[in-house]
Protein backbone atom coordinates (compact mmCIF):
# COMPACT_ATOMS: atom_id res chain seq x y z
CA UNK A 1 0.00 0.00 0.00
CA UNK A 2 0.91 3.07 -0.96
CA UNK A 3 2.50 5.78 1.58
CA UNK A 4 -0.33 8.67 2.32
CA UNK A 5 0.17 12.13 0.96
CA UNK A 6 1.71 13.87 4.06
CA UNK A 7 3.62 10.32 5.28
CA UNK A 8 7.45 10.98 4.10
CA UNK A 9 10.73 9.06 4.89
CA UNK A 10 12.67 12.42 5.64
CA UNK A 11 11.59 16.18 6.34
CA UNK A 12 14.48 18.37 5.96
CA UNK A 13 13.37 21.74 7.65
CA UNK A 14 15.23 24.28 5.69
CA UNK A 15 15.73 24.67 2.37
CA UNK A 16 19.20 26.18 2.10
CA UNK A 17 22.33 24.94 0.53
CA UNK A 18 22.46 22.07 3.23
CA UNK A 19 18.78 20.90 3.16
CA UNK A 20 18.72 21.18 -0.99
CA UNK A 21 21.73 18.86 -0.71
CA UNK A 22 20.67 16.18 1.69
CA UNK A 23 17.04 15.98 -0.02
CA UNK A 24 18.70 15.82 -3.25
CA UNK A 25 21.14 12.78 -2.02
CA UNK A 26 18.16 11.04 -0.61
CA UNK A 27 15.81 11.45 -3.24
CA UNK A 28 17.93 9.88 -5.47
CA UNK A 29 18.27 7.49 -3.30
CA UNK A 30 14.33 6.40 -3.53
CA UNK A 31 13.84 7.73 0.15
CA UNK A 32 10.30 9.94 0.24
CA UNK A 33 11.61 13.28 1.43
CA UNK A 34 10.26 16.23 1.75
CA UNK A 35 12.07 20.14 2.38
CA UNK A 36 10.04 22.74 4.02
CA UNK A 37 11.13 26.28 3.36
CA UNK A 38 10.22 29.24 5.56
CA UNK A 39 10.94 31.88 3.09
CA UNK A 40 11.82 30.93 -0.12
CA UNK A 41 11.45 35.07 -1.84
CA UNK A 42 14.50 36.70 -0.23
CA UNK A 43 15.59 39.42 -2.15
CA UNK A 44 19.37 39.12 -0.34
CA UNK A 45 20.96 36.65 1.94
CA UNK A 46 24.31 37.14 3.46
CA UNK A 47 26.90 34.82 1.63
CA UNK A 48 28.09 35.32 -1.46
CA UNK A 49 31.03 33.53 -2.15
CA UNK A 50 31.59 30.48 -3.27
CA UNK A 51 35.40 28.73 -3.91
CA UNK A 52 36.33 26.37 -6.46
CA UNK A 53 36.18 23.91 -4.00
CA UNK A 54 32.76 23.67 -4.16
CA UNK A 55 32.46 22.62 -7.93
CA UNK A 56 32.94 18.95 -7.82
CA UNK A 57 29.92 19.11 -5.36
CA UNK A 58 27.65 20.89 -7.43
CA UNK A 59 28.52 18.03 -9.86
CA UNK A 60 27.79 15.41 -7.37
CA UNK A 61 24.69 17.20 -7.03
CA UNK A 62 23.81 17.26 -10.79
CA UNK A 63 23.35 21.70 -10.94
CA UNK A 64 27.15 22.44 -12.38
CA UNK A 65 25.21 23.20 -15.77
CA UNK A 66 22.23 25.42 -14.36
CA UNK A 67 24.24 26.92 -12.13
CA UNK A 68 26.84 28.03 -14.66
CA UNK A 69 23.98 29.34 -16.98
CA UNK A 70 22.38 31.10 -13.46
CA UNK A 71 25.14 34.19 -14.60
CA UNK A 72 27.30 34.38 -11.01
CA UNK A 73 29.93 36.55 -11.64
CA UNK A 74 33.34 35.06 -11.52
CA UNK A 75 36.09 36.01 -8.86
CA UNK A 76 39.74 34.90 -9.54
CA UNK A 77 40.92 35.72 -5.45
CA UNK A 78 41.57 37.84 -3.15
CA UNK A 79 43.38 41.02 -1.84
CA UNK A 80 44.01 41.79 1.86
CA UNK A 81 45.26 44.65 3.83
CA UNK A 82 46.09 41.88 6.82
CA UNK A 83 48.68 42.45 9.17
CA UNK A 84 50.00 45.80 7.18
CA UNK A 85 48.52 48.40 5.26
CA UNK A 86 49.71 47.23 1.79
CA UNK A 87 47.41 44.86 0.34
CA UNK A 88 48.47 41.20 -0.83
CA UNK A 89 46.66 39.28 -3.03
CA UNK A 90 46.09 35.37 -3.30
CA UNK A 91 44.41 33.78 -6.74
CA UNK A 92 42.99 30.76 -7.74
CA UNK A 93 45.14 30.09 -10.22
CA UNK A 94 46.74 27.00 -8.89
CA UNK A 95 43.27 25.67 -7.81
CA UNK A 96 42.58 22.40 -9.87
CA UNK A 97 39.11 23.33 -10.00
CA UNK A 98 39.71 26.84 -11.13
CA UNK A 99 38.02 30.09 -10.54
CA UNK A 100 35.25 31.20 -7.56
CA UNK A 101 32.10 32.78 -7.72
CA UNK A 102 30.57 35.82 -6.29
CA UNK A 103 26.97 35.12 -6.10
CA UNK A 104 23.30 35.95 -6.71
CA UNK A 105 22.17 34.26 -3.82
CA UNK A 106 18.56 34.00 -3.98
CA UNK A 107 19.43 32.42 -7.42
CA UNK A 108 22.34 30.11 -6.22
CA UNK A 109 19.66 28.43 -3.70
CA UNK A 110 16.59 28.15 -6.01
CA UNK A 111 19.45 26.02 -8.29
CA UNK A 112 20.43 23.71 -5.67
CA UNK A 113 16.20 23.68 -4.41
CA UNK A 114 15.58 22.50 -8.31
CA UNK A 115 17.92 19.92 -8.41
CA UNK A 116 16.06 18.57 -5.47
CA UNK A 117 13.21 18.40 -7.19
CA UNK A 118 14.32 16.96 -10.11
CA UNK A 119 15.35 14.24 -8.15
CA UNK A 120 12.43 13.67 -6.57
CA UNK A 121 11.94 15.25 -3.36
CA UNK A 122 8.87 17.23 -2.72
CA UNK A 123 8.99 21.41 -1.48
CA UNK A 124 6.88 23.32 0.79
CA UNK A 125 7.05 27.07 0.41
CA UNK A 126 6.86 29.49 2.41
CA UNK A 127 5.92 27.63 5.34
CA UNK A 128 7.09 27.54 8.51
CA UNK A 129 7.33 24.25 11.22
CA UNK A 130 5.48 25.81 14.30
CA UNK A 131 6.00 22.41 16.49
CA UNK A 132 7.61 19.52 15.87
CA UNK A 133 7.07 16.26 18.57
CA UNK A 134 7.08 12.38 18.48
CA UNK A 135 4.56 9.93 18.50
CA UNK A 136 4.43 6.63 20.49
CA UNK A 137 4.95 4.55 16.91
CA UNK A 138 8.16 6.77 16.88
CA UNK A 139 7.54 8.98 14.20
CA UNK A 140 7.54 13.28 14.06
CA UNK A 141 4.18 15.01 13.76
CA UNK A 142 5.10 18.36 12.14
CA UNK A 143 2.34 20.91 12.43
CA UNK A 144 2.94 24.82 10.89
CA UNK A 145 1.86 28.19 11.27
CA UNK A 146 -1.74 29.12 10.62
CA UNK A 147 -1.76 30.41 6.78
CA UNK A 148 0.52 27.94 6.00
CA UNK A 149 0.34 24.17 4.78
CA UNK A 150 -2.80 23.22 6.97
CA UNK A 151 -2.15 19.24 6.96
CA UNK A 152 0.11 17.89 9.32
CA UNK A 153 2.81 16.14 7.81
CA UNK A 154 4.75 12.93 9.46
CA UNK A 155 8.23 12.02 9.59
CA UNK A 156 10.19 9.10 10.44
CA UNK A 157 13.35 11.05 10.37
CA UNK A 158 14.12 14.79 10.61
CA UNK A 159 16.92 17.08 9.08
CA UNK A 160 17.69 20.26 10.98
CA UNK A 161 18.54 22.72 8.57
CA UNK A 162 17.46 25.80 10.19
CA UNK A 163 20.78 27.62 10.30
CA UNK A 164 22.25 28.90 13.21
CA UNK A 165 18.63 28.85 15.59
CA UNK A 166 19.49 25.42 15.22
CA UNK A 167 15.51 25.45 15.84
CA UNK A 168 15.04 21.40 16.18
CA UNK A 169 17.77 20.41 17.90
CA UNK A 170 17.58 23.21 20.86
CA UNK A 171 14.05 21.76 20.92
CA UNK A 172 15.71 18.29 21.33
CA UNK A 173 17.79 19.74 24.46
CA UNK A 174 21.07 20.09 22.43
CA UNK A 175 23.24 22.54 23.89
CA UNK A 176 24.96 24.99 21.39
CA UNK A 177 28.44 25.84 21.98
CA UNK A 178 29.65 29.25 20.68
CA UNK A 179 33.55 30.24 20.18
CA UNK A 180 33.45 34.20 20.10
CA UNK A 181 30.94 36.74 19.89
CA UNK A 182 32.03 37.88 16.55
CA UNK A 183 28.76 39.88 14.78
CA UNK A 184 28.31 41.03 11.47
CA UNK A 185 27.48 44.94 9.65
CA UNK A 186 25.94 43.98 6.17
CA UNK A 187 24.99 46.65 3.79
CA UNK A 188 24.52 47.12 -0.14
CA UNK A 189 25.68 49.80 -2.03
CA UNK A 190 24.89 50.45 -5.36
CA UNK A 191 26.45 52.98 -8.60
CA UNK A 192 25.10 56.59 -8.12
CA UNK A 193 23.86 57.66 -10.94
CA UNK A 194 25.31 60.76 -11.47
CA UNK A 195 29.01 59.06 -10.77
CA UNK A 196 29.02 56.39 -13.45
CA UNK A 197 32.04 56.18 -15.57
CA UNK A 198 33.95 53.09 -16.24
CA UNK A 199 32.01 50.11 -15.02
CA UNK A 200 33.46 48.12 -12.10
CA UNK A 201 34.92 44.95 -13.05
CA UNK A 202 36.49 43.99 -10.47
CA UNK A 203 36.52 40.06 -9.43
CA UNK A 204 38.48 39.88 -6.38
CA UNK A 205 37.35 40.13 -2.60
CA UNK A 206 38.78 42.66 -0.77
CA UNK A 207 39.61 42.41 2.66
CA UNK A 208 40.36 44.68 5.74
CA UNK A 209 41.35 44.52 9.09
CA UNK A 210 41.23 47.58 11.36
CA UNK A 211 41.50 47.93 15.11
CA UNK A 212 38.12 46.76 16.40
CA UNK A 213 37.70 44.28 13.72
CA UNK A 214 37.32 43.43 9.72
CA UNK A 215 36.20 44.14 6.76
CA UNK A 216 35.52 43.05 3.34
CA UNK A 217 33.65 43.88 0.08
CA UNK A 218 32.74 41.90 -3.00
CA UNK A 219 31.17 42.82 -6.34
CA UNK A 220 27.44 40.39 -6.77
CA UNK A 221 25.40 40.35 -9.81
CA UNK A 222 22.85 43.30 -10.44
CA UNK A 223 26.24 45.89 -9.76
CA UNK A 224 25.69 46.09 -5.96
CA UNK A 225 28.37 46.00 -3.79
CA UNK A 226 27.91 44.29 -0.11
CA UNK A 227 29.95 45.65 2.41
CA UNK A 228 30.23 44.17 5.44
CA UNK A 229 31.71 45.21 9.16
CA UNK A 230 32.83 42.29 11.86
CA UNK A 231 33.63 42.84 15.66
CA UNK A 232 32.79 41.87 18.53
CA UNK A 233 28.82 42.08 19.61
CA UNK A 234 29.78 43.67 23.37
CA UNK A 235 32.25 46.31 21.81
CA UNK A 236 31.58 50.30 21.13
CA UNK A 237 32.69 49.59 17.58
CA UNK A 238 29.65 46.81 17.26
CA UNK A 239 27.19 49.90 19.11
CA UNK A 240 28.33 52.57 16.66
CA UNK A 241 27.67 50.32 13.51
CA UNK A 242 23.94 49.76 14.17
CA UNK A 243 23.15 53.40 12.90
CA UNK A 244 24.12 54.44 9.16
CA UNK A 245 25.93 57.27 10.36
CA UNK A 246 28.09 55.18 12.81
CA UNK A 247 28.30 51.99 10.39
CA UNK A 248 29.11 55.39 7.55
CA UNK A 249 31.81 56.67 10.04
CA UNK A 250 33.58 53.45 10.87
CA UNK A 251 34.32 52.84 6.85
CA UNK A 252 35.36 55.90 6.62
CA UNK A 253 38.10 54.69 9.04
CA UNK A 254 39.26 52.14 6.39
CA UNK A 255 41.73 52.89 3.56
CA UNK A 256 41.05 50.19 0.58
CA UNK A 257 37.32 49.49 1.60
CA UNK A 258 36.74 53.06 1.19
CA UNK A 259 38.99 53.77 -1.90
CA UNK A 260 37.09 50.96 -3.81
CA UNK A 261 33.59 52.69 -3.17
CA UNK A 262 34.69 55.94 -3.54
CA UNK A 263 36.39 54.59 -6.78
CA UNK A 264 33.19 53.71 -8.89
CA UNK A 265 31.00 56.38 -7.05
CA UNK A 266 29.22 53.82 -4.54
CA UNK A 267 26.45 55.26 -2.08
CA UNK A 268 25.11 52.99 0.71
CA UNK A 269 21.52 51.93 -0.11
CA UNK A 270 19.93 51.18 3.54
CA UNK A 271 20.46 50.95 7.41
CA UNK A 272 22.88 47.63 7.69
CA UNK A 273 21.85 44.29 8.69
CA UNK A 274 23.13 42.89 11.67
CA UNK A 275 23.80 39.20 11.39
CA UNK A 276 25.29 36.36 14.06
CA UNK A 277 28.87 35.70 12.42
CA UNK A 278 30.20 33.48 15.49
CA UNK A 279 31.97 30.39 15.58
CA UNK A 280 29.47 27.59 16.84
CA UNK A 281 28.85 23.99 16.86
CA UNK A 282 25.99 21.84 18.35
CA UNK A 283 27.67 19.54 20.96
CA UNK A 284 25.81 16.29 19.12
CA UNK A 285 24.89 16.22 15.59
CA UNK A 286 22.31 13.33 15.50
CA UNK A 287 19.91 12.19 17.76
CA UNK A 288 16.60 10.14 18.28
CA UNK A 289 15.13 10.18 14.67
CA UNK A 290 17.07 13.81 13.89
CA UNK A 291 20.08 14.98 12.55
CA UNK A 292 21.42 18.30 12.09
CA UNK A 293 23.56 19.78 9.17
CA UNK A 294 25.06 22.91 7.37
CA UNK A 295 25.12 26.14 10.04
CA UNK A 296 22.34 24.45 12.37
CA UNK A 297 25.37 21.87 12.77
CA UNK A 298 28.57 24.10 12.87
CA UNK A 299 29.12 27.47 11.70
CA UNK A 300 32.34 29.27 10.66
CA UNK A 301 33.75 32.70 11.12
CA UNK A 302 33.43 34.43 6.99
CA UNK A 303 36.98 34.78 7.37
CA UNK A 304 37.01 31.09 6.21
CA UNK A 305 35.03 31.70 3.61
CA UNK A 306 33.75 28.34 3.56
CA UNK A 307 30.39 28.55 5.03
CA UNK A 308 28.24 27.21 1.56
CA UNK A 309 31.05 25.28 0.80
CA UNK A 310 30.39 23.42 4.30
CA UNK A 311 26.61 23.68 4.00
CA UNK A 312 26.94 21.70 0.36
CA UNK A 313 29.31 19.33 2.07
CA UNK A 314 27.32 18.59 5.38
CA UNK A 315 24.47 18.19 3.45
CA UNK A 316 25.68 15.75 1.10
CA UNK A 317 27.07 13.91 4.13
CA UNK A 318 23.87 14.01 5.99
CA UNK A 319 22.00 12.52 3.39
CA UNK A 320 25.01 9.74 2.67
CA UNK A 321 25.15 8.70 6.10
CA UNK A 322 21.21 8.93 6.47
CA UNK A 323 20.37 6.29 3.77
CA UNK A 324 23.51 4.14 4.79
CA UNK A 325 21.38 3.67 8.47
CA UNK A 326 18.27 2.99 7.15
CA UNK A 327 19.57 0.36 5.03
CA UNK A 328 21.48 -1.39 7.85
CA UNK A 329 24.86 0.31 8.60
CA UNK A 330 25.38 0.89 12.42
CA UNK A 331 28.35 3.21 12.03
CA UNK A 332 27.01 5.28 9.44
CA UNK A 333 25.67 8.52 11.53
CA UNK A 334 28.69 7.93 14.10
CA UNK A 335 30.77 8.11 10.72
CA UNK A 336 29.19 11.28 9.37
CA UNK A 337 29.97 12.94 13.14
CA UNK A 338 33.65 12.15 12.49
CA UNK A 339 33.38 13.59 9.27
CA UNK A 340 32.18 17.08 10.57
CA UNK A 341 34.42 16.45 13.57
CA UNK A 342 37.21 16.48 11.19
CA UNK A 343 36.38 19.31 9.47
CA UNK A 344 35.75 21.44 12.27
CA UNK A 345 38.96 20.81 13.92
CA UNK A 346 40.79 21.63 10.80
CA UNK A 347 38.46 25.34 10.41
CA UNK A 348 39.80 25.77 14.15
CA UNK A 349 43.37 25.73 13.34
CA UNK A 350 43.57 27.56 10.50
CA UNK A 351 41.06 30.61 11.83
CA UNK A 352 43.47 30.66 15.20
CA UNK A 353 46.60 30.54 12.37
CA UNK A 354 44.68 33.43 10.02
CA UNK A 355 44.09 35.87 12.84
CA UNK A 356 47.28 34.96 14.77
CA UNK A 357 48.80 37.06 11.32
CA UNK A 358 47.44 40.18 12.80
CA UNK A 359 49.93 41.64 15.20
CA UNK A 360 49.21 45.99 14.61
CA UNK A 361 46.51 46.34 17.95
CA UNK A 362 47.87 44.07 20.96
CA UNK A 363 46.06 46.23 23.27
CA UNK A 364 42.43 45.26 21.39
CA UNK A 365 40.03 43.42 23.10
CA UNK A 366 38.73 41.92 19.56
CA UNK A 367 42.34 40.92 18.74
CA UNK A 368 43.54 39.74 21.82
CA UNK A 369 40.47 37.62 21.90
CA UNK A 370 41.54 36.02 18.85
CA UNK A 371 45.43 35.00 20.39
Amino acid sequence: MPAPKNHFEVAVIGGGPAGAAAAAVLARAQRRVLVIEQSRNVSFKVGESLPPAALPLLDELGVRDRFVEDGHLISYGTESAWGSDELQGTDFIRDPNGHGWHLDRPRFDATLREGALASGARMLDETRVSDAHRGTDGRWRLEFDAGSHSQPVYAEWLIDCTGRRSWLTRREGVKRETYDRLIAFVAGFARAESGRSEPDRDSLTLIESVIDGWWYTSLVPNETRVVVFFTDADTPAARKAQRLPGFSSLLSETIHIRKRLDDFCYVIESDPMTTSANTARLERIHGDRWLASGDACVSFDPLSSQGILTALYSGLKAGRALDSHLNGDPKALSGYTDDIDAVFDAYLKNRSLFYGYEQRWPRSPFWKSRR
